[in-house]
């Protein structure tokens, strides 16, 4: 385990995840001193605010590590477990580009958007994306269209990070 870095694992149920060979990256999260850190306060700070919630509804930050070869298959960020909980499902997913320093490929697909619609975002070094895991009309009810992939790295390493808030 490289910097505290373990294989990522496909959530089953509540702290049980299962390792699979569609998600090959590597993970950690960031918690106890991690969330003590000053930039890490102010990020998760910035990111409350631009999503209009507070820091105490999202998970830990999960820091992510993409080798050459490594992806993550078309999947969507919510845990249909989550609903019976005081926490909720996972509304949005904020996810945060780390670097792009000799990077090639590991791009975001957005592949369901909408008839013919088919978008990559390519990483790029302190740049976000925000999506909605839960329709707007019904905050129980998993929206479809943002299902998503993590392309393959072709050259380098891609770091990121996941936020997600109930």
């Amino acid at each position: 385990q490289e910097q505290g870095f373990g294989r990522s694992v496909k959530a089953v149920t509540a702290g049980e995840g299962k390792i699979t060979e569609s998600r090959t990256s590597s993970n950690t999260w960031c918690k106890d001193s991690c969330m003590k850190d000053p930039t890490v306060a102010r990020v998760l700070q910035r990111i409350a605010n631009t999503t209009k919630s507070t820091v105490n509804h999202s998970e830990h930050l999960q820091l992510l590590k993409y080798s050459t070869g490594q992806f993550y298959v078309g999947h969507d960020d919510f845990i249909p477990y989550q609903l019976d909980y005081p926490c909720g499902a996972r509304i949005m997913t904020m996810f945060l580009y780390l670097n792009d320093d000799g990077l090639e490929g590991g791009g975001t697909r957005f592949s369901k958007l909408g008839p013919g619609i088919d978008i990559t975002v390519k990483p790029k070094k302190g740049n976000a994306l925000l999506w909605p895991n839960v329709k707007n009309d019904d905050p129980m009810e998993k929206e479809e269209r943002t299902y998503h992939e993590a392309l393959q790295v072709v050259k380098g390493v891609k770091f990121g990070g996941n936020a997600w808030i109930h």
